[in-house]
């Protein structure tokens, strides 16, 4: 009779322990993109060109891919603590939601590199965005 009452133990610790795991695995932050190698590298100006005259193709190549684009900082703004964005090109056509904020935003004017996945092409703003980047300074 004593095996039947650890099962009464050991499967309600089971079940805790899985349960457990599972929010953890839930909760688990994205890894950063700061060593994932880019697919492309591109001038900004270049990767809206490319969305506005060949979509379809476009979207092939960069949709859902981790790219770096270079470009000239149009403007950048935080809202709150942690959503900060950037916008590159000529019309800030090139919208770059960063991951976190990695020292001072930069300054309209500022050459800069932008690493992150392309979420794709809007035809309404007749923009690009791209989401979880990291800036680094252009060579």
């Amino acid at each position: 009779m004593a095996p039947k009452k650890s099962y009464w133990i050991v499967i309600p610790l089971l079940i805790a322990g899985l349960g457990w795991y599972g929010v953890q695995q839930w909760n688990k932050a994205p890894e950063s993109l700061a060593n994932t190698p880019a697919s492309q590298v591109l001038e900004a100006q270049q990767l809206l060109n490319e969305f506005q005259n060949k979509t379809d193709q476009s979207n092939q190549l960069y949709l859902n891919r981790v790219i770096q684009i270079s470009g000239t900082c149009l403007r950048s703004e935080s809202q709150g603590d942690s959503v900060h964005y950037v916008y590159l090109g000529e019309n800030g056509d090139i919208l770059c939601q960063l991951e976190s904020k990695q020292g001072p935003l930069p300054q309209k004017g500022d050459a800069i590199q932008c690493k992150g996945i392309c979420t794709g092409y809007d035809d309404l703003t007749g923009g690009v965005s791209m989401n979880r980047c990291i800036l680094t300074p252009k060579n």
